[in-house]
């Protein structure tokens, strides 16, 4: 195991949330995975931080074994969100090797839809492929909104293990069967490409019973099954 060093300062007080996945509807009583969520403490809250970007490689290390002691031995499968400007960065693709090294549980990187200027998409395929390389699995977050468009999630799909849909980006949508178009639209992807499918965002019973129509979810998360929970919260 490497040697991370420990952080003082402005960013002291960050640490992962996590929340439960299950892996599917019908067996949402004991979760086989966990999406870890940053959290930066303000004025003695947990709430998200003003910029993702901020956290450098090592601290973002440091916090990520400090969640993986504290997660339930159950747990299979962590993933964790990286902002595009990480994850083109060689850095956060080595400490992800490293703590993956050290570990049963398999690390997904979740590549978030968040739009970077200064960053184009075959930079992001590129680094996609670097992932793939090294035998680190790569989801495509919050497919159909953002910059992770359809184009670009065909460019990604053969570098990556699933697509994973955030019923939260359409809230409020306008009806059930515009949400259910769109679920299908990129469940059907999944299937036709072999790739993991994932919903999160489920929040209330009208969107368990929308989710129930796509047969082809893999993974399923939300504060209907689970909020987000602290795993470590010490000063760092």
């Amino acid at each position: 195991m490497r040697s991370v060093s420990h952080f003082k300062g402005e960013q002291a007080m960050i640490t992962f949330y996590g929340q439960p996945k299950f892996a599917n509807i019908d067996n949402a009583t004991t979760a086989s995975g966990y999406e870890l969520l940053i959290r930066q403490q303000v004025d003695g809250r947990w709430l998200l931080p003003e910029d993702f970007t901020a956290l450098p490689s090592d601290q973002f290390e440091y916090l990520l074994r400090k969640a993986l002691q504290a997660i339930p031995s159950t747990i299979t499968r962590v993933s964790f969100n990286l902002e595009r400007v990480h994850f083109i960065n060689p850095a956060f693709l080595d400490m992800v090797q490293h703590v993956q090294a050290d570990t049963d549980v398999t690390l997904t990187v979740e590549l978030t839809e968040r739009y970077d200027p200064n960053i184009d998409n075959l930079t992001i395929v590129q680094a996609a492929k670097a992932f793939f390389d090294a035998g680190i699995e790569v989801v495509v977050d919050d497919v159909g909104s953002g910059n992770n468009l359809p184009g670009l999630v065909e460019a990604l799909t053969p570098y990556v293990v699933g697509y994973k849909f955030g019923i939260q980006n359409l809230r409020p949508y306008a009806t059930d069967a515009d949400l259910r178009d769109r679920l299908g639209f990129w469940a059907e992807q999944a299937e036709r490409k072999a790739k993991r499918f994932e919903i999160a965002g489920v929040e209330s019973l009208d969107d368990v019973e929308n989710t129930q129509a796509i047969p082809a979810c893999s993974d399923i998360q939300g504060y209907y099954f689970g909020q987000p929970v602290p795993l470590c919260t010490e000063d760092l």
